[in-house]
């Protein structure tokens, strides 16, 4: 079904040819991604030493075959644009799938307005396809990937921020419990367990094998986007009691959290002010002989984190999260895959032993869920007696905001006027089939 689109190399006329990339592009492709994607907010070098690591061999889920390039041979073979898909396994509320990440998506400014970027989607989505992907995701600019049958309908980021001044200080007789080291190999079944927990919260979140584990602690480069340090938290008596993943941003001259959790039994609240006070001194060592010094400490668990309660007002400032563009092409094979989690929310809902179908109309087609005492059955279509017909109406990609949780249906109504339930049995279903939930999914390494 997807042969013809995959076979490459293909003339795409005007001297320009689409292939794929080999090992021998590692480094044009990484200097060309440094010119074309850095800009004043991207600390040097980070996107061209992102690509090289991702086409080194080195890493465990992602080889140069993996990236697409188009090359002007009337230019001695340059490479003019580009588009890579990194593979990974997410979950849905602990239901594993398959998804790609197209990145890294480039094109020189005179080659643009060609239709390369949509000819590479075409072969990208045709991958992920081939990979058994049902979700493809994608973090980049506004609007510009819902060309390409993305919704921006993912939380991504969103932090909040700690001023060194608001970190308290141990009692005089006080002495510190808790010691912290850099995590290694031996850590990885540990800090894996402690990833689950940090996790917990999220809706979605990004599963991870060991082999990428030991990627991430082996190969840190400082220098490049996605860069992460993790470490252990003890007792001074070596017995570990949660993990945490922070890197000091120089250009912007403050710290960067990324991951925390700790063990049962630990109290997170006292675990963490611990952790601010060894980040507030190593603050101030990185700070000496500094114009700017590290002003303050960013955690970046999104909009929901047992840290945020944990902390409450110490956390002065809220920035509020950006979102990932989803895409789902087979949207009834989706929800198939996620049918043990809509069952498992009926359960013990006013809604439970649901049997009736679910008739969502999307304007131009439309979908029948139907469920039997609770238990999804049969997953299919209708056909409306007039335009508005059926139980809800969702238009263009407005339905995954509800399906991802990243929206409730009268949020959703409050900007689309058309886009609403016909009963109040019908409001009551879709919000407990799908009810809004955070999520922060931790990118790849």
């Amino acid at each position: 079904m997807y042969q013809n689109i995959l076979d490459l190399p293909r003339d795409l006329g005007e001297g320009l040819v689409l292939r794929w990339a080999t090992e021998a592009d590692a480094e044009p492709l990484a200097h060309f991604n440094g010119i074309i994607l850095e800009d004043e907010t991207d600390s040097p070098g980070c996107v061209t030493n992102w690509t090289r690591n991702l086409l080194n061999g080195l890493h465990p889920t992602y080889r140069a075959s993996d990236f697409l390039v188009v090359v002007d041979q009337k230019a001695g073979g340059k490479i003019v644009s580009t588009m890579g898909l990194l593979s990974q396994v997410w979950s849905y509320d602990g239901i594993p799938f398959k998804m790609g990440q197209p990145e890294l998506v480039a094109t020189d400014p005179a080659y643009r307005r060609k239709g390369l970027i949509t000819t590479q989607f075409q072969v990208i989505h045709a991958l992920s396809a081939v990979r058994g992907e049902i979700l493809q995701g994608i973090t980049g600019i506004p609007w510009y990937y819902r060309q390409f049958g993305y919704e921006m309908t993912l939380g991504l980021d969103g932090a909040r921020w700690l001023y060194w001044g608001n970190v308290g200080k141990l009692g005089k007789d006080e002495q510190e419990i808790y010691q912290i080291r850099l995590a290694n190999q031996n850590d990885i079944s540990l800090i894996a367990q402690l990833y689950e927990q940090h996790c917990a919260s999220s809706l979605i979140k990004r599963l991870r094998t060991e082999e990428e584990w030991k990627y991430a602690l082996h190969h840190p480069c400082p220098e490049a986007v996605g860069y992460k340090q993790y470490y252990l938290i003890e007792t001074l008596a070596g017995e570990p009691v949660g993990y945490v993943e922070y890197t000091p941003s120089t250009l912007f001259k403050r710290f960067n959290c990324r991951e925390l959790a700790v063990l049962p039994g630990y109290s997170l609240r006292q675990v963490a002010e611990f952790l601010l006070r060894h980040l507030k001194a190593e603050a101030e060592e990185l700070s000496k002989d500094q114009a700017v010094p590290y002003s303050c400490l960013s955690f970046n668990f999104g909009e929901a984190h047992p840290l945020y309660e944990a902390l409450g007002q110490q956390l002065e400032r809220q920035i509020k999260p950006y979102t990932w563009y989803l895409r789902v092409p087979d949207l009834p094979a989706f929800i198939r895959q996620i049918a043990p989690v809509l069952e498992k929310r009926l359960r013990g809902s006013p809604m439970e032993g649901y049997s009736g179908s679910l008739k969502l109309n999307f304007y131009r087609y439309q979908l029948a869920l139907h469920f039997d005492k609770g238990e999804l059955t049969e997953i299919g279509t209708f056909e409306p007696d007039k335009l508005q017909g059926g139980d809800a109406l969702f238009p263009n990609l407005t339905f995954l905001h509800l399906l991802f949780g990243h929206r409730t249906l009268e949020e959703l109504n409050h900007i689309y006027p058309d886009c609403q339930a016909s009963s109040e049995r019908t409001k009551i279903l879709l919000a407990v089939l799908f009810p809004k939930q955070a999520s922060q999914v931790v990118l790849l390494n």
